[in-house]
């Protein structure tokens, strides 16, 4: 090797994290059809060093060899590809076994440990896999299949035992269809377990993934979940020993939804009010304290307009104020107040609302004496539609499970990490 070759070598053997038993034998340049150089290394065993039998770890002789290539990290922005004869060890108790080498990740990778820590680093700081794929020069399939072996390999050293509380949410990947039903667990502050479907089996299933994990059905105490009545039975059906609270995201969700029907609906009733509620629909949809100065002002002269809307907006607030109280007692009082003037109001779709809140009370007030640790679900609920509306890049409801866990599940990637940063 010359000079460069050789500083390349040594850079290489310190990056890799080859350790005594291999070294770089060589370094060379090949031309790409877009006429680039691209750089290679032959990574070659130190001679008379043996080999590790990989079932029992005995130092063996050598059985034979195979090629293998490696995608490594790219030097000088160049694709870099990394070459061994890799041996098998010869072993008489367990058969010829191929032997691990210390830069990748995990056996028959493509990658070395390097590059896909990169790649996970660059997915776990918050990058959408095409734009990961477009600066890696890999394909999305492979970015995401690097993903997804990352996460189930994280998932598998998961430790869920100790869950008392969880939450249960479902979601339509994209465009309505193909939903997922996620777990979390409240007071870990992590999703705990994801499963395809939103049917009234998923909660069961749900438990079954955190059993697999070490969970206790029995012992998880209380269950945050959204105002469908479906799920309640669902939820009670799979963890009759839970207390079950209704999360203050569903309660407002099924509130402002009823808002904006009510709005819809009046504007369409004659020309002069389609004229004032044209345009208005974040106007009223977003907190008083969180509007522009442009939406405030629109906002102030229509209050007065004696709309349906502006009455429905006042109750939405109303229920809103509810949960600034500091009890539950003083929350019941509050809600009862707000929930009886909306049902003998002449708003009939926030009437319809307050029906349902009703008659989910107790679940609605549980969420009081817990609100520090429901905070997770509602915030988890904001990260999973923020994943929904990128998931139309998402090839498959695995892909979106993937990512699910990737920003949710704070899920343990030291292993991954380490392995591709030990020597560098």
């Amino acid at each position: 090797m010359d000079a460069q070759a050789g500083m390349l070598a040594r850079l290489f053997e310190r990056s890799m994290g080859l350790g005594p038993e291999w070294r770089v034998e060589d370094v060379w340049f090949e031309s790409t059809e877009s006429g680039d150089e691209e750089p290679h290394i032959r990574v070659g065993r130190a001679p008379g060093a043996a080999v590790a039998c990989p079932e029992c770890g005995a130092r063996r002789g050598v059985y034979d060899a195979r090629e293998r290539t490696w995608r490594h990290l790219d030097i000088w922005q160049l694709r870099t590809v990394v070459h061994c004869r890799v041996p098998r060890a010869d072993c008489p108790e367990h058969g010829p076994g191929t032997v691990r080498v210390p830069w990748e990740v995990r056996p028959n990778s493509r990658f070395t440990a390097l590059f896909e820590a990169r790649v996970l680093v660059m997915a776990m700081s918050g990058m959408a896999v095409s734009a990961i794929s477009a600066q890696v020069r890999e394909s999305d399939s492979r970015v995401w299949a690097m993903l997804g072996r990352a996460v189930s390999e994280a998932r598998e050293g998961a430790d869920r035992s100790g869950v008392t509380g969880v939450g249960v949410d479902d979601t339509a990947r994209a465009g309505g269809q193909r939903h997922i039903s996620v777990m979390a667990d409240v007071d870990g502050r992590r999703v705990a377990a994801v499963t395809e479907g939103g049917d009234r089996g998923a909660p069961g299933r749900l438990c079954g993934r955190l059993e697999a994990r070490g969970g206790d059905r029995p012992a998880v105490a209380e269950v945050t979940r959204d105002m469908a009545s479906s799920c309640s039975l669902d939820c009670a059906e799979a963890m009759p020993g839970a207390a079950q609270t209704v999360d203050r995201f569903h309660v407002m969700q099924l509130l402002t939804r009823a808002l904006d029907r009510t709005r819809r609906a009046e504007a369409k009733s004659c020309e002069e009010k389609r004229r004032l509620l044209g345009g208005t629909k974040y106007v009223w949809l977003k907190r008083p304290e969180n509007l522009a100065g442009r939406q405030a002002a629109k906002r102030a002269p229509l209050v007065s307009e004696h709309l349906l809307t502006a009455r429905a907006c006042a109750m939405v607030e109303a229920v809103r104020a509810v949960y600034s109280c500091e009890t539950r007692e003083e929350a019941a009082a509050g809600l009862d107040r707000a929930l009886s003037w909306i049902t003998h109001s002449d708003v009939p779709e926030t009437k319809r609302a307050a029906r349902s809140i009703g008659a989910e009370r107790e679940g609605v007030l549980n969420w009081f004496p817990a609100r520090a640790t429901n905070g997770f679900p509602e915030g988890m609920n904001s990260v999973i539609r923020s994943l929904r509306r990128a998931s139309r890049g998402f090839g498959n409801v695995g892909y979106f499970t993937t990512m699910v866990f990737l920003r949710l599940g704070r899920l343990d990637f030291s292993a991954q990490l380490a392995s591709g940063c030990a020597a560098h």
